[in-house]
This record gives C-alpha cells, sequence and structure tokens, in this order.
C-alpha cells in the first residue's frame, strides 16, 4: 500500500488515536502497527497435533515484510481473562490480533445488524470502528434534530419573536457541515465503487447541497426585501435526512416496502376511484336536476366536481349522514343509492385494499428480512473464516474455544468467562467441544439474546442483618406477599378506593395511601430493590402513590385548601391514575400490555415514518396557507370586540362558512406546532372536509388537492401499512413468548445447574419443574445463590429481532443467499476473506 493517504483518513485516524488513547505509527508501540500496513489475515488458520499453527504474512509499506504467528490454541482461557500474565498480553499485542478484531469486529456487524461494507486494511477498520462511535453517532442525531427543529425558529416561527432571517440558516450551515463531514467518514473506509454505488449516499449528498443553495438564494432574497416573504423550498426535504444515513435502516427499510407496495396496489386504488366517480356521476343526474340544496343553502350535487368530493368524503364517513338528508327528506328511496355506495366502496374496496396493502407489504417485509438474515450470515462466515481451525483428522474445520474466547474478549471485555463459556455451549450443539460453521453461524442470534449473570446473589438487608432477614418473622412476611391472595387483597383494595373517589370521600383518601405505602414497603422487603425495580408495575406504583402523597400533602395545607386550576386538575389526575394498577390485577390485561410494551421499538419506527410525512405535509402546509387563517384568542368568535379586519378568522371569505360556525379559528399552518395539530387532525378524518373547506375557501378550489394527497398518502396507505404491521407483530409476541434462541439457553442452562433459583443436585425441587424458576416474575422465590447463576430477561424486542422472529422459521439456517441479487442499502456480498485478496 502506498504511504500517502488522503487528509481526511489521517485526520479521523488521529481522532479515532484520541478518542481510544492509541498511537498510530509509533514504532515504540508494538501494540499497534504502523499506519499504512495492511491486515494481516489467514484464510483459514490450519493446525494439526504437531504443529499448532501456520505463519502469515505482514505486508508493510514501510519496509520488508516480517513473519507473524497465528493465535496460539495452546494459551488457556484462564489466561485470556487475566490481567497479571506478562507473557500473555505480549502475544495480545501482536498484529495477529488484528485478525481477531476484524473478526469480532464482524461478528459485532452480524449482532447489530450493520451491513456497511469497508476496506480490510488496518487504517480503514479503525476508521469502520471510529464511524459507530456513539458519540459521532449520536451528534449526528443531534443535527438532524437540529435540521427539522429550524421550523420552530423560521418564519412563520412557533414563538412571535422571530430571530434574524440569518441565524437559522448560520445553524443550520453548521448541521449540515457536520453530515458532510460523516459522509466524508463514511467514503474514507470503503471502495469508491461501492460508495458511489449506494444510492443513499448520493441522496444525502444532493440533499446537503440543495440545501445550502436553498440557503444561498433565500438570504439574498431576504437581504434584498425580507417583507416578500422568501420562501425556503428545500425544506420539505428535511426529513429525507432521516432516511438517507446508515443509521436509519430500519426508516429506510420501511419506506422501501412502502414504495414497493404502492406499485401493487395502484390497480386497486384506480378501481376505487372510478368507482366513485361512476357514483358521482349518477348523483349529478340523479339529484343534479332537483333544485336541492345543503343545510348551509349551498347547491346540492349540482355540478360534478362537488358531487366527486362529497362522495369521496362520504367514503370517509365524516360527512355521514348529513351529505344524505336533502335527498332522504324529498324520498326515503333515494337512501338505497348511499347505502349501495357505501356497501361497494368503504366495505368492498376499502378493505379489500386493506388485504392487498397487508399481503404485499408482509411478503417485501419478508424479502427484506430474509436479504438481511443472508447478509448477517455472509459477515459471520467471513469472521469464521478468517479464524477456523483445521480438524485433527486433516478434513473440515471448527472453531476452538480459545479462539472463540479470544473473540468474546475483543467484543465484550466485560464478560465473565462463565458467560463466555456458555454461549460457547450453547453453540456447540452435539457436545463435541468445537464449534462449526452451521453453528457459528446462529451466533449473532444467541448474542442478542438478553442473558442475565447473577454472581453471590443476596439482599443488602441479607447481608447487613442475616439474623432478622432470616427469623420465623421475616420469612412469613416474604411466602404472605408471594402469596396470590395479597395481590387480590389489593386489587379489592383499589376497587374500593374507585368507589371512594368517585363518591367522594376525602377521609378515605389517608388511609389507602397509607395501605398502598404499605404495600410498596412489603415488596421491597421481601424482593429486594433490584428486583422490584425491574417490574414496570412496581416503578408505576412508586410514582403514582409518591405524586398522590405529595398532592393530598399540599392539599391539605390551610391556606391551599381551595386549591383550583391545573394543580387540583395535577391531584384528581394522580389519583384517578391509581386505577390503572387493576390492569396488573389481570393476567390477559397484564399480558396485553407486557405484549404493547414489547413491540414499542417496532411502533416507534413507524412513527418515524409517519412523522417525515407529517413535517413534509406540514411546511408545504404552511408556504401555502400561512396567516390565511387567524385566532385572536378568546375574543376571535365576539366580533363586537374585533375591529374589522379580524372579522372571521381574519378573512371575510370565512363568513357564515361551516368552519366558521364550528370555530375552527386555532386549526391554521401559522406555526410547525398548529400545522402538526392540523394534520393529526386529518388522519382523524372526522369533520376533515370542513377543515378543508376553510382552507378552499380563503385561496382556491385547487387547495383540495393538498388534503386529498394527505388523505390518500397519510390514511389510505402509511397508516394501512402501520396497522398490518402492529397486527402482525403483535400475534407473533402475543402468542410466542420465547425465541428458539431464548429457549436453547434455557435448556442449557437448567442442563448445566446454571438457572436462577434451580435447586443443586440431591435438593428437592418443592413444586413445578426447573424451567418455571427460570421466568421473570415477581413471585419467583428470592433467595441467596452461590456462585454464577444466568436467567433469560424478557424485555422488549428490538425491531430487527422482532421481523427475524417473523420468518425465521421460513430460511434454511445455513443459507447464505449468494445466488441472491441484494438491494443495495444491504450491501453487496462481501469479498472472500482470504490471505490472498487481503496482500492483493
Amino acid at each position: 500500500m502506498s504511504n500517502s493517504k488522503p487528509v481526511a483518513n489521517q485526520v479521523l485516524v488521529d481522532i479515532e488515536m484520541n478518542l481510544t488513547g492509541e498511537r498510530a505509527g509509533d514504532p515504540s508501540d508494538t501494540s499497534q502497527p504502523a499506519s499504512g500496513s495492511t491486515l494481516s489475515s489467514t484464510a483459514s488458520i490450519a493446525s494439526t497435533s504437531s504443529s499448532a499453527s501456520n505463519n502469515i504474512t505482514k505486508i508493510s509499506s514501510n519496509g520488508p515484510t516480517s513473519n507473524l504467528s497465528t493465535p496460539d490454541h495452546s494459551v488457556t482461557i484462564e489466561q485470556i481473562f487475566s490481567d497479571q500474565s506478562a507473557s500473555t498480553a505480549s502475544k495480545y499485542n501482536t498484529d495477529v490480533d488484528e485478525t481477531i478484531k476484524l473478526a469480532a469486529t464482524l461478528v459485532k456487524d452480524a449482532k447489530s445488524n450493520r451491513f456497511l461494507d469497508f476496506k480490510h486494511d488496518r487504517d480503514s477498520l479503525r476508521l469502520y470502528i471510529l464511524y459507530y462511535n456513539p458519540i459521532f453517532k449520536y451528534i449526528q442525531y443531534l443535527m438532524i434534530l437540529i435540521i427539522l427543529g429550524l421550523a420552530t425558529l423560521e418564519k412563520p416561527a412557533l414563538w412571535p419573536d422571530t430571530l434574524p432571517f440569518w441565524a437559522p440558516c448560520i445553524i443550520e450551515i453548521v448541521a449540515l457541515g457536520y453530515l458532510g463531514f460523516r459522509i466524508i467518514h463514511l467514503s474514507s473506509f470503503q471502495h469508491q465503487t461501492t460508495f458511489w454505488q449506494d444510492k443513499k449516499n448520493i441522496v444525502a449528498i444532493i440533499l446537503i447541497v440543495l440545501s445550502v443553495l436553498d440557503i444561498i438564494s433565500y438570504s439574498i432574497w431576504a437581504g434584498i426585501d425580507e417583507s416578500s416573504n422568501p420562501i425556503r423550498w428545500s425544506r420539505p426535504l428535511r426529513p429525507l435526512f432521516i432516511i438517507n444515513f446508515p443509521h436509519a435502516r430500519q426508516i429506510r427499510r420501511a419506506f422501501r416496502n412502502i414504495r414497493r407496495t404502492i406499485l401493487e396496489i395502484v390497480f386497486v386504488l384506480i378501481l376505487f376511484l372510478l368507482s366513485v366517480m361512476l357514483f358521482a356521476l349518477l348523483a349529478l343526474k340523479i339529484f343534479g336536476k332537483k333544485n336541492l340544496h345543503d343545510r348551509f343553502g349551498k347547491p346540492y350535487f349540482k355540478t360534478y366536481p362537488d358531487a366527486l368530493w362529497r362522495l369521496y368524503v362520504l367514503v370517509t364517513t365524516a360527512n355521514n349522514p348529513d351529505v344524505m338528508m336533502p335527498a332522504y327528506d324529498v324520498s326515503h328511496w333515494y337512501s338505497l343509492f348511499f347505502i349501495i355506495f357505501l356497501i361497494v366502496t368503504l366495505y368492498v374496496f376499502m378493505n379489500v385494499l386493506l388485504a392487498v396493502i397487508f399481503n404485499s407489504y408482509k411478503r417485501h417485509l419478508k424479502n427484506e428480512v430474509k436479504q438481511a438474515v443472508f447478509a448477517k450470515r455472509r459477515k459471520l462466515a467471513s469472521a469464521y473464516d478468517l479464524v477456523k481451525t483445521k480438524n485433527k483428522e486433516g478434513e473440515g474445520y471448527h472453531i476452538t474455544l480459545t479462539t472463540w474466547t479470544k473473540i468474546m474478549k475483543e467484543l465484550f471485555p466485560k464478560k465473565s468467562k462463565e458467560q463466555v463459556t456458555m454461549l460457547f455451549q450453547v453453540m456447540d450443539g452435539n457436545g463435541d467441544g468445537v464449534i462449526t460453521k452451521a453453528e457459528f453461524l446462529t451466533c449473532a442470534d444467541l448474542l442478542n439474546v438478553p442473558l442475565t449473570e447473577v454472581k453471590d446473589r443476596m439482599l443488602l438487608w441479607n447481608r447487613m442483618c442475616p439474623r432478622l432477614y432470616n427469623s420465623k418473622v421475616t420469612e412469613f412476611i416474604r411466602k404472605v406477599v408471594k402469596h396470590k391472595f395479597f395481590r387480590y387483597f389489593f386489587d379489592l383494595a383499589i376497587v374500593v378506593n374507585a368507589v371512594f373517589i368517585a363518591v367522594e370521600v376525602p377521609v378515605a383518601e389517608w388511609f389507602f395511601l397509607a395501605l398502598f405505602t404499605l404495600e410498596i414497603i412489603l415488596k421491597l422487603y421481601a424482593y429486594g430493590a433490584r428486583k422490584f425495580a425491574s417490574q414496570f408495575w412496581n416503578m408505576f406504583d412508586v410514582v403514582v402513590i409518591g405524586g398522590a402523597i405529595i398532592a393530598t400533602m399540599v392539599e391539605a395545607i390551610d391556606h391551599l385548601k381551595d386549591l383550583e386550576g391545573q394543580t387540583l386538575d395535577i391531584i384528581l389526575v394522580i389519583r384517578v391514575l391509581r386505577l390503572v394498577k387493576l390492569v396488573n390485577g389481570f393476567d390477559r390485561f397484564r399480558i396485553v400490555i407486557t405484549t404493547l410494551v414489547n413491540i414499542g421499538p417496532s411502533i416507534i419506527i413507524y412513527g418515524g415514518v409517519l412523522f417525515t410525512f407529517y413535517y413534509s405535509f406540514a411546511i408545504v402546509g404552511m408556504e401555502i396557507f400561512q396567516n390565511r387563517i387567524r385566532f385572536f384568542g378568546n375574543d376571535t368568535y365576539a366580533l363586537e370586540n374585533l375591529s374589522e379586519n379580524q372579522y372571521y378568522c381574519g378573512n371575510i371569505a370565512l363568513k357564515d362558512s361551516e368552519f366558521w360556525i364550528d370555530r375552527y379559528c386555532s386549526n391554521n399552518f401559522n406555526n410547525i406546532g398548529q400545522a402538526l395539530v392540523v394534520l393529526s387532525e386529518l388522519t382523524v378524518v372526522n369533520q376533515w372536509h370542513v377543515l378543508t373547506s376553510g382552507f378552499v375557501l380563503v385561496t382556491h378550489p385547487a387547495a383540495k388537492i393538498y388534503f386529498l394527497l394527505f388523505h390518500l398518502t397519510v390514511v389510505v396507505l402509511i397508516m394501512n401499512i402501520f396497522i398490518a404491521f402492529i397486527l402482525e407483530a403483535f400475534i407473533l409476541e402475543y402468542s410466542l413468548s420465547k425465541s428458539k434462541f431464548e429457549s436453547q439457553f434455557e435448556a442449557k442452562i437448567l442442563q448445566l445447574g446454571y438457572a436462577l433459583g434451580q435447586k443443586k443436585k440431591g435438593e428437592e425441587q418443592k413444586k413445578g419443574t426447573d424451567k418455571e424458576v427460570i421466568i421473570d416474575d415477581m413471585e419467583t422465590e428470592i433467595r441467596p445463590e452461590e456462585g454464577t447463576r444466568f436467567h433469560v430477561k424478557q424485555s422488549r424486542k428490538k425491531v430487527e429481532v422482532l421481523l427475524m422472529r417473523m420468518f425465521e422459521n421460513e430460511l434454511d439456517p445455513e443459507d447464505l443467499g449468494m445466488t441472491d441479487q441484494l438491494n443495495h442499502d444491504i450491501d453487496r456480498p462481501s469479498r472472500k476473506y482470504t490471505l490472498d485478496s487481503l496482500v492483493s
């Protein structure tokens, strides 16, 4: 490799050195190879009984080649986990450790579902690791958030006192500069062909260039005449920054699936629109010549555009039955027209549309997950090829426990020897003491299992006061707290408390607060602070009961007895929230709530998708409708207190309109906050036609196109896809409590006798099986544990894990998908990590 390096690469390497405390190219530092040398690696680390390892060659541009030893399999696990062995430390500071580091990076990529391709020289590996440094990543999130948040400062601003026009521009330039730096960083460790073939990189660069051009043109325009309301035309594109960076993989995947789904539902959508157009034509012929008027005196189905609009709104049921009443008053038989219309369009076409969206989206999602699984397996296969060892028989390869321990030590320095060994034993399905390639391909999924390690578990008060904690009184208290009637009693107390709250008996308030406080104290004593705090409902009790005690004390103070306004509202809300505890009292309720919590991250992802559309539509809406409708406080609808130019929401065109009569003046696009509120109202679709009519009156009939596009995009398409995903995720999480990998862990933990609360051999199990004591539940027995114990913890599922579980049974466990064409977002198949490829 040439000694000349791009300046950007060297700067990034220096930053990485400062963050990690390493010095690149320091001859005195034998643990770090010179900057510019390529990674030394092996295609296969072959070993026999007579030869522990082969030699591989280190290629350096700074001098002659030298021989490096492959990882020494004679090093014991105890030496790897010991910091006292100087000889072991020396072995781990050789260039061969770069091979382990590369393998560990690939395993981490597979575990974290990172599919970026990168060059395999030493500097590129460091730059790649630095790219995923949490500091840089969260600064990037902050910069994108700042860019999106500028809408609150730019005209029309959320606050009346706006900054000078150049202030948000400077902030945006700084944020765009950092995003540009991240793109340069990305290009520094990727092959140029790979970088420029990735569409998201091209889109991100285009977005930055367009934003800079917009800032320049806006600054010139505003500098000449700021009163002419110059337009920032790039602002609707800002949400695309969320999508077009590697960290937003899930949102980008959702957008790809939405794009592909649109192509398949377009024909159903066309049929739906044609049916509405046909019924509009029939309505025009049937009612157009009857000289009817609606309740506001407007002509009834007089023109075709009017008929088309009224019937499209009827599909959303927003104007039902108002739209039917003028015809229904003439003849009841006319109701058949509207009933048939609703059956065909609402109950047939809209449900068919939902079915097509569900089926199409699920199929595309499956393909995306399939490609992600294949990309993950290829990463693991490459890592395996780096560190595999030849069998003693000379046929086939495997990974030993020593090599696995080195990888885990590089990946997770804080993991104990027992946990690393446990992972190895779970992967080693046939118990032969080595890991084959097929077994190694499951390690990323196993590493994602939330395994908790507990050492010498003992409650704090057991350590401090063992005699008191082990007394008969304490044992009795623990038995009472763990008994099912303890929970039943407090559930009944909540119901009785609800009755007293409803009939307003303040004397009982302190009694119930004391009772619920006693419940919290007893649970803390019986289960310990850590296990108590690990349960959501326990912390909910602490917040609600603690807040209620504080609020009741405030209310009891003499000079605050006559509380009014928000303070009283807070106290009442805290009291009522206590009733939510009833949900925890019923198993079915608790299961549903737990399921919703577990799929929470998935819901947030689609919330992000929805936000991108909201933001873009809000910005466009502000540019079109800002200050067309205004709200003047409580006096808005008292014309006698207003000047003439403030009548009817500040626009005479709204006089006697349904928008004005319904008092919707505060529903406007005068800032980003109000715009988002209007869009949320449009999503619910109730009265959305009234909101639309108001903005049409103050602008032009063509304004209906904006609201129609929003309804078709967000309500018809995005919300249906959102519903489809939630249904699939909820059914999966509700019906399957554990994945197959979690089950494998539990079985191995039980087999080895490492289960939390598991009896030692020879001890009698009182009730149930060992498997039952693993379940993360408050009723699990809490007793002192000697040594190390493991526990598979129930936790919220990451989006990627949840998606994998949806389709894991449909994929061949050893299929690498080498014949499949990968999407550009999921990097193309990585080249073989062989010695020849690394040094060529």
